[in-house]
């Protein structure tokens, strides 16, 4: 990972570029992730719930956001840094 920016597909004022930039953002991947999910359930002998996919699905999400939000840290902090010297 390039702790000193953000990737360039990471673009917050282009949200389609990000979202063609980041696959696993497709609706169509969410699709196959409930497909797993229900046959996850059925090789478990459990039963399968929206409720359940959405509680992991959320997960997922804050797992992409504390990834985001640390190199958004560490860019934050070097650019702080730089931007003081500029001056």
């Amino acid at each position: 990972m390039d702790t000193n920016r953000f990737k360039s597909s990471h673009d917050f004022s282009n949200i389609q570029k990000n979202l063609h930039n980041n696959p696993g953002y497709h609706a169509e991947s969410y699709s196959q992730k409930v497909k797993d999910y229900l046959n996850d359930m059925k090789s478990k002998n459990k039963e399968a719930t929206k409720q359940g996919f959405m509680a992991h699905a959320q997960k997922s999400a804050k797992d992409v956001w504390e990834e985001i939000k640390e190199m958004a840290s560490e860019a934050w902090e070097k650019n702080k840094d730089n931007s003081d010297e500029n001056q």
